[in-house]
């Protein structure tokens, strides 16, 4: 191939790559929240620390009057999750070997968002969500899809059915089903926002299923579908859980009874 012709290849691939980049370099530069983490590629398993600060020029930030109002959202509940306080971490790639997800953050009117690099690499799930229930219902094949979390196989519940449940440590067994242990429990319903009680306000579908029906008891390891999941004909839920450094998921679906 003729050097002219090289370098014409060498020079689109240039463009495509700095119009991609530069999408999200305007999307920050128009955003007035500084959302950074100590790396942004992230294997299935690993977590990291999101930090967020308020923008005062160009290349000025300051510490948010009120932290603890800020408010996380990711675009891909089923790759990258993110929890109340910021930790975010990888839970698949959609059968991938390479995928991206995005994190945002709200204080206020104020806004922001930060993109990682995701990969099959990494330890995966150190807890492993096990189902104590023998009742539990066969997910029905029309609700079978590829682009759910890595590295376990969802859960069918029908409409206000429970299912008992144990949290363990990947290997060394040890229970750690309740909070009182230092698991703490985040549920996604499709929204992207961590415990959200109005999914619809993103969805615009349906509230049946959100933080106000869906019931996680953790001192009893039980979990309560809604009575009713209205006109949906099911609903995803993932309950992604935390003790320490090590973390776990699992998807739930409600079905219709």
């Amino acid at each position: 191939m003729p050097f002219t012709a090289h370098l014409r290849q060498w020079l689109a691939i240039l463009i495509i790559a700095l119009s991609l980049e530069g999408c999200d370099l305007v999307l920050r530069w128009r955003e007035d929240l500084s959302v950074t983490a100590a790396r942004t590629s992230l294997g299935i398993g690993e977590s990291v620390q999101v930090m967020v600060q308020k923008k005062t020029s160009w290349f000025r930030t300051a510490a948010l009057p009120d932290p603890s109002a800020t408010m996380y959202t990711t675009t891909s509940e089923s790759m990258l999750v993110v929890e109340p306080n910021g930790l975010v971490t990888c839970v698949g790639t959609s059968g991938r070997s390479k995928e991206s997800a995005w994190i945002s953050a709200q204080n206020g009117h104020s806004h922001g968002h930060l993109s990682f690099n995701l990969s099959l690499e990494g330890p995966g799930p150190t807890l492993d969500f096990t189902p104590v229930s023998t009742d539990l219902p066969r997910l029905p094949d029309h609700v079978q899809s590829p682009f759910v979390p890595c590295c376990s196989t969802p859960l069918a519940l029908e409409e206000g059915q429970q299912m008992h449940f144990k949290v363990h440590a990947r290997g060394a067994g040890r229970d750690l089903t309740s909070t009182a242990t230092g698991t703490r429990y985040t549920l996604f319903f499709g929204s992207g926002v961590p415990n959200d009680a109005r999914p619809s306000v993103i969805t615009g579908g349906s509230d049946a299923v959100s933080a106000g029906t869906f019931v996680l008891d953790d001192n009893r390891g039980v979990i309560r579908a809604p009575g009713s999941i209205a006109r949906l004909r099911h609903a995803r839920v993932i309950v992604f859980f935390r003790n320490g450094a090590l973390v776990g998921w699992r998807e739930i679906v409600v079905i219709r009874g």
